[in-house]
């Protein structure tokens, strides 16, 4: 049977360290946390759970705490999960039976589900009717895919004395290595996915839920996070200025932090400079077309949606967001249509019955409008208070 290592990277997650480790202690072989600097209790509750809890000194690189948390598993898998993540016991059948399968996989994509109480939110499904328990939480999600779980193979032994261990043990380099063949890359928003790519690893879709429970935390949790995200991002583009342009997935990912906390103007900014680099990622420029919508630029926004719908006409997001600029000019049977296609690919979309309602209240079709509406608050309670019947 394959064997299995949970690696986790902390800092002052008491709150949250628990309800992690409780999901999964009983299914994984060995549980290594790696703390970046707690003043809180995490590490004493981590101590129920293992005693293989290491102290790492913070250098503002994800990766390298990574790096370092994946050099002391000693299992065939390594699983990755944050203190405000778990996972299902429904679902841990479901990742045992993957792990036993004998076709050659080497990684797996995990389907990432962050919680909100939010109404707007890009992508966002409701909980309604939802299978898992967790979701009781928040009236919504959205969803992406993680890759969080890859073989633990080792490219060359780490031994006491060589200068990769010595990296590891002072701790007193900007970018630590790995003695694995997958490893992390970047100081942040950090990805094994290049490595494995590199080392010609296979690397499967799998339909294990991974809860996120963090933008679930206090306003002010959220916005530390976002800015220490921000700096690190921006280092790295700065840091790469210095040898070649910054890749335009950097610019993205930046951007989309910015965004998070409002900061439209600046997010515009990377926004372009990444359309620049590569004018056929879809989401790029769906963001930029959305900050458009926002700034009722609707001739550069639709000019970009449609040209990003072209490119990946199954994101609801993007028709969701045409369906937007429709209604803003008036154009409602247009507008009708788009929202009624997003809802074909997100049917659990609160938010596009609460538009469809918009628009049917504005035609005067008062008994379609409430249908909406009700559909709408159904989804997600938090539209009672929004709904209003001119």
């Amino acid at each position: 049977m394959e064997t299995i290592s949970l690696c986790m990277i902390v800092k002052n997650e008491e709150k949250s360290i628990e309800r992690c480790l409780n999901s999964v202690s009983d299914f994984v072989d060995e549980i290594i946390i790696v703390d970046t600097g707690s003043t809180d209790r995490t590490k004493e509750v981590a101590l129920k759970f293992t005693d293989k809890i290491f102290d790492f000194k913070w250098i503002d690189d994800f990766s390298a705490a990574r790096n370092f948390s994946i050099s002391k598993a000693t299992k065939d898998w390594i699983l990755i999960l944050d203190a405000d993540e778990s996972i299902s016991k429904i679902d841990l059948d479901k990742l045992r039976e993957i792990l036993s399968v004998e076709e050659k996989v080497d990684a797996y994509y995990l389907i990432w589900r962050t919680y909100t109480n939010e109404i707007g939110r890009i992508g966002l499904k409701s909980t309604k009717d939802d299978l898992y328990e967790e979701s009781k939480i928040a009236s919504g999600f959205t969803e992406d895919s993680v890759l969080r779980l890859f073989r633990n193979n080792k490219e060359f032994p780490l031994q006491k004395g060589n200068s990769l261990s010595l990296q590891m043990e002072t701790e007193n380099t900007k970018s630590i290595q790995s003695n694995k063949k997958f490893y992390f890359e970047g100081k942040v928003h950090e990805t094994a996915l290049n490595s494995i790519k590199s080392a010609k690893g296979s690397i499967l879709l799998s339909n294990i839920v991974i809860h996120h429970f963090g933008d679930l935390k206090s306003k002010q949790e959220i916005a530390e996070k976002k800015d220490k995200y921000i700096s690190l991002l921006k280092d790295k583009i700065e840091d790469s200025q210095t040898n070649e342009k910054p890749e335009y997935f950097v610019l993205f990912e930046l951007a989309r932090e910015l965004m998070i906390i409002d900061n439209f103007e600046q997010a515009k900014t990377y926004l372009k400079k990444s359309i620049e680099l590569n004018p056929d990622f879809s989401t790029t420029l769906f963001m930029l077309g959305s900050i458009y919508i926002i700034e009722k630029k609707l001739d550069e926004a639709e000019k970009l949606l449609k040209k990003a719908v072209a490119l990946d006409g199954l994101n609801p997001n993007i028709h969701a967001n045409l369906g937007v600029i429709y209604s803003e000019r008036g154009e409602l049977v247009k507008a009708i249509r788009k929202f009624e296609r997003a809802l074909e690919l997100n049917p659990k979309s609160a938010d596009n019955y609460y538009n469809l309602g918009i628009i049917y209240n504005k035609q005067n079709k008062k008994k379609e409008a409430i249908r909406y509406f009700e559909k709408a608050i159904e989804l997600n309670p938090n539209y009672q208070d929004k709904v209003k019947l001119s």
